[in-house]
């Protein structure tokens, strides 16, 4: 991994949008419904990655209709119905040469080993983390990351230029494409619309500097915002539930959320009202790594900022297997060719499993020897096959090792190497294999989300988990007993 990922760029689309970059706040009434470079890598001959958007009208509302991020080769389209990588379609979560895509509490998240981290909420907000090592190489609708005010952006040849124009230069031109660059004379007028809508300077301010809010003015600077709202009333129908003044109120709670404050959970059913899918309710702040019933301890490894969102009520947690919503955890069936539920039992060749509440409880009906690998360095060796792991420092703990690389050597012949990595990816002989997979003695298929197992003829099963750290879990038959050596 790079260096910390410390930059920041929300992109929130009302009449008068918001956009921020490392906290400075610029206002940008910015209509244009092409498709725009949000962030690019723009300094260097190859280009490490870019994050497009297309902006659209629907039902007079301004919002997102898509995404496009390309990483070195591989290009992720993501709309609010499919996602699609090299233009095929993919199921979430998705993994691919270190690229995770997923969807929780409604948003959409691309998070990226080189650096990159894009969350979209489906609608009008996309924002785009950025590691430290892109500083200065950076352009777009997000700016060029170079540690100057943003307001130099708008400083072209010498010359200020308006926000409209600014915006215009970010758009993507696409062959036989007809999309119009919005006036930018509209701009001329800004000052003089200011002073007819100062009418509704008191309404704003007091939705934003109401004792609510508190523990978030005390660390943002709700001005822009109070005028970023008085241009969205005063260019709707002058009534506080329209979009656009929601598009607003929704920018400054994320905010305040990024900043590691709690906002209020201000909406109402008359105001700004959220509509979420089964059972879930809508907060403000809440963690993006929901506890479901594959990932059970997602919640307590997360290190990610809290977003808004849909989410499960405390003491439940996403049934991901059957979609029947939130439900208790003694209520998570298990999944393995077809659906368990908790208690009934599922056996195979000398193996016999018990779902226990989303988990497989395994027994092996002669008792093999079982290895785990979770840290430490360890391999283990027989006339059929040598298993090595790669250890590196974990990123986070300074003193803890973390597994990178799983490598198994079979019948001791190094032209014959399956390697299992972090991210998910199955090499045989340095090419990636797609599961499931089977040749000769071997079995490789996925046994759940984010765990792969390998099945072997000859007596040995490994069990790989990827998310959310990489474990590895061996057992070998009663035949292997006093002939195998290395660190377990």
């Amino acid at each position: 991994m790079r260096g910390r990922s410390v930059w920041l760029c929300f992109l929130a689309l009302s009449v008068a949008s918001v956009i921020n970059v490392q906290a400075r706040l610029v206002r940008n009434h910015f209509p244009g419904t092409c498709e725009y470079n949000l962030a690019s890598d723009c300094h260097e001959s190859y280009q490490e990655f870019s994050v497009h958007m297309r902006r659209t009208v629907k039902d007079g509302n301004p919002t997102v209709s898509h995404v496009v991020v390309t990483i070195n080769d591989l290009l992720f389209y993501l709309s609010k119905d499919m996602v699609t990588v090299n233009d095929i379609p993919v199921k979430l979560p998705h993994f691919n040469a270190g690229v995770q895509v997923e969807k929780n509490a409604g948003n959409i998240k691309l998070q990226s080993k080189v650096g990159i981290t894009v969350m979209w909420n489906g609608d009008d907000a996309v924002m785009v983390e950025l590691d430290t090592d892109y500083a200065n190489r950076t352009c777009g609708l997000c700016g060029d990351f170079n540690g100057v005010p943003v307001h130099d952006e708008f400083i072209h040849n010498g010359r200020k230029i308006s926000p409209i124009e600014f915006g215009n230069k970010q758009k993507l031109h696409r062959p036989n494409e007809v999309c119009e660059d919005p006036d930018e004379e509209e701009d001329e007028s800004r000052e003089a619309v200011l002073d007819s809508c100062k009418e509704f300077q008191t309404t704003c301010a007091q939705m934003l500097r109401s004792e609510p809010w508190s523990s978030c003015t005390t660390l943002i600077d709700p001005e822009p915002y109070i005028l970023t709202c008085v241009q969205d009333m005063c260019g709707c129908s002058n009534s506080p539930n329209d979009f656009c003044v929601c598009s607003t109120l929704s920018e400054f709670s994320r905010q305040c959320s990024h900043a590691g404050r709690t906002p209020p959970n201000w909406r109402t059913p008359q105001l700004c009202a959220k509509q979420c899918p089964f059972n879930m309710v809508y907060e403000e702040s809440g963690s993006p790594c929901m506890d479901t019933c594959t990932l059970l301890d997602t919640s307590s490894l997360c290190e990610d900022h809290k977003i808004d969102g849909c989410f499960c009520p405390p003491g439940t947690v996403f049934d991901d297997i059957s979609m029947r919503g939130c439900i208790a955890q003694s209520e998570c069936q298990c999944k393995h060719n077809k659906i368990y539920n908790s208690g009934e039992v599922y056996r195979q060749d000398r193996e016999e499993c018990t779902c226990v509440e989303g988990k497989w409880a395994c027994k092996s009906l002669q008792t093999p020897a079982t290895c785990a690998v979770e840290e430490g360095s360890h391999d283990k060796a027989s006339p059929k096959f040598t298993i090595l792991v790669q250890l590196v420092p974990c990123a986070n703990q300074e003193f803890d090792t973390c597994l990178k690389g799983l490598k198994i050597v079979l019948n001791n012949d190094r032209n014959n190497v399956l390697m299992f990595t972090s991210d998910g990816t199955v090499k045989q002989n340095m090419q990636t294999v797609s599961l499931p997979y089977h040749s000769g003695d071997i079995n490789i298929f996925h046994a759940s989300s984010f765990h792969i197992m390998l099945q072997t003829s000859f007596g040995l099963q490994i069990q790989i988990q990827h998310v959310p750290v990489m474990q590895v879990y061996v057992s070998l038959d009663q035949s292997y007993r006093a002939k195998t050596r290395g660190s377990a």
